[in-house]
């Protein structure tokens, strides 16, 4: 191994020695070209300075000059090393960002006063009308509904009471009064004598026999209640002869008027 050590160092040893040999030549003739190009009077390559001595030409040597060697500027590789990144000892940290200052903005303007919009009046959404639902007609004769059945037996006729100037005798004004007829089933005036009527109130309580007053039918009555007219109150009832009610208690009131000093009511039997 040694041996063979030593032979690769001796090998190495020539080929530095012929490299530098080579080195040294190619300098040299690199000189010498330059001196040829830029000093050709150093070989007699020059023009014809000379002196008169004998009209012969004598060459005057000239002192030599200094070869210049160029200066061999080092081309950077590609393989240079770029400069590393050194991180911060210590702490071992990374180095953090300076924050940077907020701009605080001014104060917003705020008006001083809130501006009012119209108010918007809702439009009435139209209702719609209901349509009607058609009835049907029944087939055949119309059934004519009966009267409503009353408690009683008799009820008043539904235009009662109703008001007229006094008719049936001379007193006119002087006279203020109740009167009317009592009708059947059938809508004819009942027997006299059955029936009479029973008024009170405002400081009168009497009965009248019905039929008593023909001047307003055959089953007419009346009743005197004040020789002045007025609004008075009083109650009417229908009784039998006996004194049995056969009819409900109706409230009427006279009026203060010489066209209406006769309050009329009428009766009508309800049911058999």
């Amino acid at each position: 191994m040694s041996a063979q050590n030593e032979r690769s160092g001796c090998g190495v040893s020539v080929m530095n020695v012929l490299t530098i040999m080579l080195l040294f030549i190619a300098v040299i003739g690199i000189v010498g070209i330059a001196v040829a190009i830029f000093m050709p009077g150093l070989f007699g390559l020059g023009g014809d300075d000379s002196t008169a001595t004998g009209g012969a030409a004598t060459a005057v040597p000239t002192s030599a000059s200094v070869a210049i060697i160029p200066t061999l500027t080092p081309t950077p590789t590609t393989n240079a090393l770029l400069p590393t990144w050194t991180p911060i000892t210590g702490t071992g940290a990374e180095p953090t960002s300076t924050p940077r200052p907020f701009v605080t903005l001014g104060p917003t303007d705020i008006p001083t006063e809130t501006p009012v919009f119209p108010t918007k009046t809702p439009t009435n959404t139209p209702t719609p009308t209901p349509t009607d639902t058609a009835t049907p007609t029944p087939i055949g004769p119309t059934i004519t509904p009966s009267p409503t059945r009353s408690q009683y037996l008799f009820t008043k006729t539904d235009g009662s009471p109703f008001y007229l100037q006094n008719y049936a005798n001379s007193a006119g004004c002087e006279w203020l009064g109740l009167a009317g007829e009592v009708l059947d089933i059938n809508r004819r005036p009942v027997i006299t004598g059955l029936y009479q009527v029973h008024v009170w109130g405002s400081g009168v309580d009497q009965r009248a026999m019905v039929g008593g007053a023909p001047a307003y039918s055959p089953s007419g009555w009346e009743q005197f209640v004040n020789n002045t007219i007025g609004v008075r109150d009083y109650n009417v009832q229908l009784e039998t002869s006996s004194g049995t009610a056969v009819s409900q208690v109706y409230s009427v009131q006279t009026r203060n008027s010489c066209n209406q000093n006769l309050l009329r009511l009428d009766f009508i039997q309800n049911h058999e």
